[in-house]
């Protein structure tokens, strides 16, 4: 019987009182206004909702520069009913980053579980961005409670990770807390004004521990530096050198693919293509890709029914195989766009080439290879 397996879901605790640790709250705090410099949701004045453009956004958010050195202080904070807040000149600004059924910004293991079950998921991995919060010990919490329902990904300081304490945090995650994986995002880079790399050699003593624990990592490509989608390409290059020297070492590009969130605007010939690194990265052995299509074509009416999104999943099948590829929901985050049920029907219903079996590896058949029970 087939597995429907989400490999992108969310657990985290109320987020405007609780980050995990309260010594890494603002650092977490940091990442996240960063973040979200060029979400797609935009930015609306709290006194009259208007949006703002996407280069006022930016300025507001980041600064005259790329990292933590310029990051402005604008009260960056957490609001209710899926909402992030600041404030800027004395006006209040706020951003729709969840849905506004998200009342307090909670999204427990008992909520996800339910929802998984409403939209027939049998399992979830549940990944470990530090926007969230330093969450070792709240997801090894639920990961340990329902061990046949979620997979819990580890979390260590990305620009520090070859460092002593981060290698031992991660033994400690993955062998004695249950982690089955790593989530490793390039947005971490930004603690360092982006002075590194994934090919730094200061990683070395990391990737030679993920080797040994022998744990797949799953991969944010999470720079978000002008000029974007030259900055994200570059990053993939990054990724494919990375991915020649480490062949033994299984990985997931996660947020796949951004590219076409990044290109919005763009005729639909240039917007719906297949960068040729990205499919050169993931005909690397060991490597596959999470499908997170509907957020990344979220202003489409109804993206599921985009046919552009069917195309790209018949080009990825011709280009690297049936075998790489995994459907990500990122739940709760992809309420604001459509169900969670409703983040299935382009591989369930839709894309009409596909085979029964086909549909059952995307779902989950392939990603259960990663993480059986």
């Amino acid at each position: 019987m087939s597995v429907t397996f989400d490999a992108h879901a969310h657990c985290f605790p109320p987020l405007g009182l609780d980050r995990g640790e309260a010594q890494y709250y603002d650092m977490c705090a940091a990442e996240h206004q960063y973040h979200v410099r060029f979400h797609p949701q935009g930015v609306r004045r709290s006194t009259d909702s208007s949006l703002i453009s996407i280069e006022k956004q930016n300025a507001i958010l980041t600064g005259e520069h790329d990292g933590i050195s310029w990051l402005p202080d604008i009260s960056f904070r957490i609001g209710e009913f899926g909402r992030l807040e600041f404030t800027h000149e004395e006006q209040d600004y706020y951003m729709q980053w969840m849905p506004p059924s998200l009342i307090n910004m909670e999204s427990s293991p008992e909520y996800l579980l339910a929802q998984m079950e409403y939209a027939g998921v049998d399992r979830a991995v549940l990944q470990h961005d530090r926007v969230y919060g330093h969450l070792d010990d709240f997801l090894g919490q639920c990961i340990k409670k329902y061990p046949n329902k979620l997979v819990g990904l580890a979390q260590v300081q990305e620009w520090r990770a070859g460092e002593p304490d981060q290698l031992d945090r991660l033994k400690h995650q993955v062998l004695e807390q249950g982690f089955r994986g790593v989530y490793f995002s390039t947005g971490g880079f930004f603690h360092v004004d982006f002075n590194m790399n994934v090919n730094d050699s200061s990683l070395d003593p990391f990737w030679s521990l993920v080797e040994e624990l022998n744990i797949p990592v799953h991969w944010y490509a999470g720079e978000y530096r002008n000029p974007m989608i030259e900055i994200h390409l570059r990053e993939l290059e990054d990724f494919d050198v990375w991915a020649k020297s480490h062949q033994n070492i299984t990985s997931v590009l996660t947020h796949g693919l951004n590219t076409i969130s990044m290109l919005k605007g763009q005729p639909d010939s240039v917007r719906y293509q297949l960068p040729e690194v990205m499919v050169r990265l993931l005909k690397n052995p060991n490597w596959s890709i999470e499908l997170m299509l509907h957020l990344m074509a979220s202003d489409s009416p109804y993206p599921p029914y985009n046919s552009n999104l069917d195309n790209l999943v018949k080009d990825l099948i011709n280009e690297i195989g049936i075998e790489k590829l995994m459907w990500g929901s990122d739940m709760p985050c992809c309420e604001r766009t459509l169900s969670y049920k409703q983040s299935l029907v382009l591989y369930k219903e839709k894309c009409e080439f596909l085979t029964q079996n086909q549909r059952d590896l995307i779902t989950g058949g392939n990603l259960e290879r990663l993480y059986p029970l």
